[in-house]
């Protein structure tokens, strides 16, 4: 049960992260969307790419990957919400296109594009939501029910690897390894 509670509060956190990234993101849209000529498609594009970084990863390793296998193979009843949720990522991948490629021609600082550009980005990201609020309401609730306790301990490894995996590649998140001097100090 331990296992299934740290899964569990582990997507939670991150679902916070995520709705984070897509609040900042769509503030940003909503106020620049007014004076579309003050688009900067550069500062866009980081905070894509941040965003897509964390959440498309985020949800393709652990919800897809660990997750959604899981609960499929606990609970036969399930495909509804499993095609919901696999249709709402393959929405957003390809509203994420579209953002992309409307983010390029935004760089040619086309008033009407950077228009389009601001409601393509309003579009994935009230998809992001909503396959997050999906995952919230139903999947979580559903996955606590019918994942029995050692297939919890299976995702809450796959969960520490991937994010050992992730912190290994990541200076700033490696832990701080502390010296021995020959006169026995450690620094």
């Amino acid at each position: 049960m331990l296992t299934a509670t740290y899964v569990l509060l582990t997507l939670s956190i991150e679902q916070k992260k995520e709705r984070h990234f897509i609040s900042r993101l769509l503030q940003y849209v909503q106020t620049i969307a007014r004076r579309p000529q003050e688009i900067d498609p550069v500062f866009i594009e980081s905070q894509l790419k941040e965003l897509t970084s964390f959440a498309e990863s985020r949800h393709q390793r652990k919800v897809e990957a660990c997750l959604m296998p899981a609960v499929r193979a606990a609970e036969p009843n399930c495909a509804p919400l499993m095609n919901d949720l696999e249709s709402l990522s393959k929405r957003g991948s390809a509203m994420l296109n579209a953002v992309y490629r409307c983010l390029r021609r935004a760089m040619r600082r086309s008033a009407s594009q950077g228009n389009f550009l601001c409601k393509t980005i309003d579009l994935y990201c009230q998809n992001l939501l909503k396959r997050l609020d999906k995952e919230e309401q139903e999947l979580l609730p559903l996955a606590q029910k019918v994942i029995s306790s050692e297939e919890w301990f299976e995702i809450g490894s796959k969960f520490l690897a991937q994010d050992d995996d992730n912190a290994a590649s990541r200076p700033e998140l490696r832990p701080v390894r502390s010296r021995i001097y020959p006169s026995g100090a450690a620094v």
